[in-house]
């Protein structure tokens, strides 16, 4: 279970004051990063993410040198994670917070190399996902119109799929009118159902939220991960501490760094302080993505920054090898 930090955290720097040498001289380099929220602007509708331009290109740039690794770890199953964002072919990913596992850009090198994870369901998880559905679907009909609302029979396509569904009257005030917008979108993936609420009028979005919660009453043993204007219903328990520690023992570097935005993000930070703090690795980069309550050691203010700093990293690391390495 993630546990949310109840000290604010550092004050917020300027991409250009984050200190990055460890990072650039290390010997070996591993940085793993969160994909929404810190590589790509959040937006209403998750399936319209995109990196960054800057940060795209400086992503590529670091994947393309000798002795650094770049790692992607997302809450987004890995199908959908590499099809948003792009990424380079060398660049490994943890999706499903940490369930998944696709590490195996060295395999034509070396096939045992080659780290794949995206285990069954077991009976268990798979009736309490169907649970999950259920549930959710029985608040999609309740609602006035439901049966001509867009989405209402939209199915589940590959990997993840997204149902929208109108919650109109819910958060409507006493005049009738809503306060603000009121679509909602269930996200399906392997492992969980996650309820999107951005945008949504705040009486609809409480009303969502507390629903989605009632079915883990039936079913304890269902996590819940909450994050930006999301309620995630999850039936596996790893966490990206779990895909941190998974790269940190497939890479084997000599120094890892870690960005991310979400309450999620706060079991990476703390999994990467466990290795530099017992030594697996000789240091460790913590880097929060916004304003909220944080472990990490450092603050930036948003995606933007975030290309700004990935850009500084890859003129020290690219100067450091050249000068060292040849």
């Amino acid at each position: 279970m993630t546990s949310k930090p109840t000290a604010l955290g550092p004050a917020r720097s300027a991409p250009a004051e984050v200190v990055l040498r460890d990072l650039a001289i290390a010997d070996s380099l591993l940085l793993a990063l969160d994909f929404d929220g810190v590589l790509a602007p959040l937006q209403d509708d998750p399936s319209t993410s995109r990196m960054v331009p800057e940060s795209a290109a400086a992503i590529a740039a670091l994947a393309g040198l000798p002795r650094t690794r770049v790692a992607l770890v997302s809450g987004r199953d890995i199908a959908t994670l590499r099809r948003l964002s792009a990424a380079p072919d060398s660049a490994w990913l943890i999706g499903s917070h940490g369930a998944e596992a696709e590490l195996g850009s060295d395999a034509a090198r070396d096939p045992d190399s080659a780290v794949g994870r995206s285990p069954e369901l077991t009976p268990d998880e798979a009736e309490m996902l169907a649970a999950i559905d259920t549930h959710l679907d029985a608040f999609e009909h309740t609602l006035p119109g439901a049966d001509e609302r867009p989405g209402s029979s939209a199915a589940t396509t590959g990997a993840a799929a997204a149902t929208m569904g109108s919650a109109a009257t819910i958060g409507a005030n006493d005049s009738g009118n809503a306060d603000g917008p009121s679509d909602f979108l269930i996200e399906r993936k392997p492992y969980s159902r996650t309820v999107h609420t951005r945008g949504l009028a705040p009486e609809a979005a409480a009303a969502l939220h507390e629903h989605a919660l009632d079915v883990v009453e039936e079913f304890p043993d269902i996590r819940v991960i909450e994050g930006h204007d999301i309620t995630e219903l999850a039936v596996k328990q790893a966490t990206k501490g779990d895909g941190i520690r998974l790269l940190a023992r497939a890479g084997e570097p000599t120094a890892m760094g870690y960005l991310g935005d979400d309450v999620t993000d706060e079991d990476a930070f703390a999994a990467l302080d466990e290795l530099t703090d017992s030594r697996a690795l000789d240091s460790g980069l913590t880097v929060k993505v916004g304003s909220a309550p944080t472990r990490a050691s450092w603050r930036i203010a948003d995606p933007a920054a975030v290309a700004e700093l990935l850009g500084r990293l890859v003129v020290e690391r690219t100067e450091f090898l050249r000068t060292v390495h040849g």
